[in-house]
């Protein structure tokens, strides 16, 4: 924009036009502020029965994603304990900063990390398994640890990954979540889990109107800018024939 676009601009005409571009640009701008607010009022709150236990295979299997709505709830899983342990650092509950015991636990075939308690000061060598017969379990359904939100080295985990523990267990198969028991084992303290809370999930085609909206309003922006510059080309190229 050099000073022959800002002549130009500035002339009775462009100056009414751009009132008019900001009046309709404003309308639109108004339009998007009501489609999100349209989004936001019409919001559902997905609702799931996160306290009546389901056995986990019903909502899980192996090697697929977890879903959102099933992140939470509470289950029951049969199977059979492993010798195949690790402890997760850097975990608090309350005011106290500890650590988990979080076990590997085979159903059908496939490894299902288990919370089993909260400590200060766990040696995993205290909990070996000796009955390895099946047993059934109750607990909470948790989704997985992204593997890249924390260190997951072998003597020094802070995150529970399956992505992680499917190597360091060689399991063939693993479950995409874990379980944190509903009852720990003595001397350690049951993992606090709260219910997840209800997520509103937003009406998404509002949203798009509203992007719509700011874009036209953009463009009537640029569309006054575009006929300003073309009369500031058409003069130029006026001037120009008109000199000998």
């Amino acid at each position: 924009m050099n000073a022959a676009w800002w002549r130009v601009a500035r002339q009775p005409r462009w100056l009414a036009g751009l009132a008019a571009i900001l009046v309709l640009a404003g309308g639109f701008a108004f339009l998007a502020q009501w489609q999100i607010g349209r989004a936001v009022a019409e919001a559902t709150i997905e609702t799931v029965d996160s306290e009546t236990p389901v056995d986990v295979t019903t909502l899980l299997e192996p090697m697929t994603p977890q879903t959102l709505t099933d992140g939470g709830r509470r289950v029951t899983v049969t199977g059979t304990w492993t010798q195949q342990s690790t402890i997760v650092f850097e975990r608090t509950q309350g005011d106290t900063t500890g650590e988990w015991l979080v076990r590997n636990f085979m159903v059908n075939g496939s490894c299902l990390p288990i919370a089993v308690g909260f400590g200060t000061a766990i040696d995993p060598t205290e909990f070996i398994v000796i009955d390895d017969s099946p047993s059934t379990l109750a607990g909470r359904l948790v989704p997985s640890d992204d593997i890249i939100a924390g260190n997951v080295q072998s003597d020094r985990r802070i995150i529970v990954a399956a992505a992680d523990l499917i190597n360091e267990w060689q399991c063939e198969s693993m479950y995409d979540g874990y379980v944190i028991l509903a009852e720990s084992v003595s001397p350690l303290t049951a993992i606090s889990a709260p219910p997840p809370v209800p997520q509103a999930v937003l009406n998404w085609l509002n949203i798009f109107y509203a992007i719509e909206w700011i874009a036209f309003a953009v463009f009537a922006l640029y569309f006054w800018f575009r006929l300003v510059k073309d009369a500031v080309e058409r003069e130029t190229e006026a001037a120009g024939e008109a000199q000998p």
